[in-house]
């Protein structure tokens, strides 16, 4: 066998080990971008989630922000109706019309009471809005509760007419 033969096979194990050599390192920097580039995609869609999940969140209270200030409409409506009607005609009775005085004066301190101030749905961001919510739900109990005592301050004089 000649030197070149004889050297051929070494040759050969040397390119085979150099290219598995490459083949390892070729699959480590594949591995490394691939990881890098999952992870790329993790933290996008992350942000997006999150900005997708902050933007349903501020939508929501919005929402219910507009149905807050609808339920505040409806009562102040049920609130002013009877403060113009029923309750203006038995504010118009004197104490010459009614067995019982006090149920006048007590119909007259119902209608003296200071009505909260409406804020409306008027915020920058979602806890503005769920804030404002909030402020809003208290009018409509206020208006709801105020509703019913003048109502019965109403029937107690109606009760009291001569």
């Amino acid at each position: 066998m000649s030197a070149e033969q004889q050297a051929a096979p070494a040759n050969n194990a040397n390119n085979a080990s150099n290219e598995g050599a490459q083949k390892k390192h070729m699959s480590k920097a594949a591995l490394a971008i691939i990881a890098v580039v999952v992870v790329a995609i993790i933290v996008v869609a992350g942000v997006f989630g999150f900005r997708a999940y902050s933007d349903a969140q501020y939508n929501n209270a919005v929402a219910a922000c507009a149905t807050a200030s609808e339920n505040v409409r409806n009562a102040t409506n049920d609130y002013n109706g009877l403060v113009n009607g029923d309750a203006a005609d038995a504010a118009a009775l004197t104490e010459k019309d009614v067995k019982d005085s006090s149920t006048l004066d007590a119909l007259n301190k119902e209608l003296s009471v200071e009505l909260p101030v409406y804020e409306g749905c008027v915020a920058d961001d979602t806890a503005g809005f769920k804030s404002v919510t909030d402020k809003l739900n208290e009018q409509t109990d206020w208006y709801k509760a105020h509703t019913t005592s003048l109502q019965k301050a109403v029937d107690a004089v109606n009760a009291s007419k001569k």
